[in-house]
C-alpha cells in the first residue's frame, strides 16, 4: 500500500543492518511511501527496498564481509576506497546478487540520495530514477571521509551525505510530506561526539574549508536534530523506529553474529510497532 508520507533512512555503516531488518518487514507488509530519502548506508538499503528485493541488502552486507574486494584496508590502500568501487557497483549487482533495475525504475516512490558538496559543505538531494545512470550519487552518499575518494559527478565533487544532513526530515517536509517515518541506527540515548579524526580531516581536506567546518560542527548539529526529532515524535508529528539498546558495534564491524542480531532487532522492532505505525499513517 502506498502512503502519502516520507521515509527517512539514516546512515551509520554496518549499523545499517538494523534498517535492513525494518525494511524487510515493510516489504512483507507491502508498505510503500511517496518519498524515500537515503543517507549513506541508508541509501544502500533504500535501493533494495525500492526494488522490492527482500533480504538483498542483508545478503550483500553479510555474504562478503571477509572479501577484500568488498571492504578492506587492502582496497583502501590499492584503490583509495575502503569499500571497493567496482566490486560493490558492478560485480555484486550485475553478477553475484543481481539487482532488479527495472522494478526500481518503475517504482512510484521518489528516491533521493543525500550527498555533500565538498566545496559548499551543503547537502544536495539527488532524485534517482535510473540506478544504472545515477549510481554514482548513491556511491557518493556513502563515501566516508578519509576512507573514500571524493566522487566527481559532472563538474562537482561529493562525499558522504551524513556530513551535511544526517537525518533529512526537513527535506522531506519541504517535499510536502506531512507525515514522516524515520529509521535511526542508534538508540534513543545516543549523542554524537566530535570526530576523533578531526585534526586529520582538517589537514586532508584543507582545500575545502566549508567541508571541514561541516565536519567540525556535525556532532553539535546532529545532537540538536535528534532532540528535535524526539520532541516531534512525542507530539505525534513523526514516527521513529530505532534500536532500543546501545548498538555496540563499530561502523566497519565484521562480526557476522553481532550483525545478524542487529538485523533481527530491526525486523522485530518493526513487527512490534506495526499497529502503531499504521495508526500514525492512516490518522
Amino acid at each position: 500500500m502506498m502512503y502519502d508520507a516520507g521515509l527517512i533512512l539514516e546512515g551509520g555503516g554496518m549499523r545499517g543492518l538494523y534498517t535492513s531488518g525494518v525494511l524487510d518487514f515493510f516489504l512483507e507488509k507491502n508498505l510503500e511511501f511517496k518519498d524515500c530519502f537515503g543517507v549513506s548506508a541508508g541509501c544502500m538499503n533504500g535501493m533494495s527496498y525500492i526494488a522490492k528485493q527482500k533480504k538483498r541488502a542483508y545478503d550483500v552486507s553479510m555474504n562478503y564481509l571477509h572479501d577484500k574486494r568488498y571492504a578492506s584496508m587492502y582496497s583502501l590502500i590499492t584503490t583509495g576506497n575502503y569499500f571497493g568501487y567496482d566490486f560493490n557497483l558492478n560485480v555484486i549487482p550485475n553478477e553475484l546478487n543481481p539487482f532488479d533495475y527495472e522494478t526500481f525504475k518503475n517504482s512510484p516512490t521518489n528516491f533521493y540520495a543525500v550527498v555533500t558538496n565538498i566545496v559548499t559543505g551543503k547537502a544536495e538531494y539527488k532524485k534517482i530514477t535510473d540506478l544504472k545512470e545515477d549510481i554514482d550519487y548513491v556511491w557518493a552518499s556513502g563515501a566516508l571521509p578519509l576512507l573514500a575518494k571524493k566522487v566527481k559527478i559532472n563538474d562537482s565533487y561529493y562525499l558522504d551525505g551524513g556530513i551535511s544532513d544526517f537525518i533529512p526530515v526537513g527535506a522531506s517536509i519541504r517535499n510536502g510530506n506531512k507525515k514522516n517515518v524515520v529509521i535511526l541506527t542508534q538508540d534513543p540515548n545516543y549523542r554524537k561526539k566530535l570526530e576523533p579524526q578531526q585534526k586529520l580531516i582538517s589537514i586532508w581536506y584543507y582545500r575545502y574549508p566549508k567541508l571541514v567546518k561541516a565536519m567540525k560542527t556535525r556532532h553539535i548539529r546532529y545532537n540538536k536534530r535528534i532532540s528535535r526529532i524526539k520532541e516531534e515524535a512525542k507530539k505525534g508529528n513523526l514516527f521513529v523506529l530505532q534500536p532500543q539498546k546501545p548498538v555496540q558495534i563499530k561502523r566497519l564491524e565484521k562480526d557476522s553474529k553481532v550483525l545478524q542480531g542487529l538485523y533481527e532487532d530491526g525486523y522485530q522492532d518493526a513487527k512490534r510497532q506495526y499497529d502503531a505505525l499504521m495508526q500514525y499513517l492512516e490518522s
